[in-house]
C-alpha cells in the first residue's frame, strides 16, 4: 500500500513538471525576447545586427554599399554613455553613436573595411558590443556579431 502512495505522489509531480517544460519550450520558439535577460541594474546589450551581411569590395577595394552595425542597449537604472564595437583577435575598436532611444550605430569607414580585407578572400571576423553607463557599469553582448568582408582577386585588377 505504501508503495502505491509513493508512486501516486511521483506521478502527481511528474505531470505538472512535464506541462511546465512543454509550455516553456513552446514560448521560447515564438520569436520574442522573453528568454533574454535584461539586467535590472546596469546596461544590457539586447540585440545586434550587421548590414549588409557580407561587405563586398570592388576592384578598387571600396565597399559597394555602406556597412553598419546596430545594437539595442537597455539600462533601467542609469544613462548609457558609451557603446563600442570591439573586434575579437583584431586590434580595432569603433565607437558607436546613439541614433535615438536604445539604438546605437557604428558606420564602418572604407579605411576600416580595407584594414579587414584580404585580396581574393572572404574573411569573417567577430566583434562584441561593449556598453558602459554613467556609473561605470559595463556589459558585453551575449554573442559576438559577425562581420564578413569579401574581396575580389587582385590578379583581375592588374590586367
Amino acid at each position: 500500500m505504501n508503495k502505491n502512495i509513493i508512486l501516486s505522489l511521483k506521478n502527481q509531480w511528474f505531470l505538472p513538471a512535464l506541462l511546465i517544460g512543454v509550455a516553456g519550450a513552446g514560448c521560447s520558439s515564438m520569436g520574442n525576447k522573453s528568454g533574454e535577460k535584461i539586467a535590472s541594474t546596469g546596461p544590457t546589450v539586447v540585440t545586434t545586427k550587421t548590414e549588409p551581411k557580407t561587405i563586398e569590395l570592388n576592384q578598387s577595394f571600396q565597399p559597394q554599399q555602406p556597412a553598419t552595425v546596430t545594437a539595442e542597449v537597455k539600462d533601467f537604472s542609469s544613462k548609457v554613455t558609451d557603446v563600442r564595437l570591439r573586434f575579437v583577435r583584431v586590434p580595432m575598436e569603433i565607437r558607436m553613436e546613439n541614433i535615438g532611444g536604445t539604438t546605437w550605430k557604428a558606420d564602418l569607414t572604407p579605411q576600416q573595411i580595407r584594414t579587414l580585407a584580404v585580396g581574393g578572400e572572404t574573411m569573417s571576423y567577430e566583434a562584441n558590443v561593449v556598453a558602459r553607463n554613467v556609473e561605470g557599469m559595463v556589459a558585453v553582448s551575449p554573442s559576438p556579431v559577425e562581420i564578413t568582408v569579401k574581396t575580389p582577386e587582385l590578379t583581375q585588377r592588374a590586367g
